[in-house]
């Protein structure tokens, strides 16, 4: 299989960074590692700004349009939206 190849340069603030690279044994590897782990950050985040962006609108629907507890199929929790949203929610994510 064809490797693909980058070839990089850093700017004399970041010598130390450049020093620190040059004694790591396979640097491609290290870089690599690195950036996957940083994406694996950066998705996880986005989930949870989408979970707090939805639990939000949920929470603002439940107090747009009261349910009269009686009348729901599901209890609220603490948080004000219906528990089955919740657990769907969960399921999502």
């Amino acid at each position: 299989m064809k490797r693909l190849r980058m070839s990089i340069s850093f700017k004399k603030q970041y010598s130390h960074v450049y020093e620190y690279l040059q004694r790591q044994g396979n640097k491609s590897e290290y870089i690599a590692k690195l950036v996957e782990r940083d994406m694996q950050n950066y998705r996880e985040t986005g989930e949870q700004e989408i979970r707090k962006i939805v639990l939000e609108v949920l929470q603002n629907y439940v107090h747009m349009f009261p349910v009269s507890m009686s009348n729901a199929t599901a209890t609220q929790n603490n948080g004000g939206i219906l528990k089955e949203d919740a657990d769907l929610i969960n399921q999502l994510f």
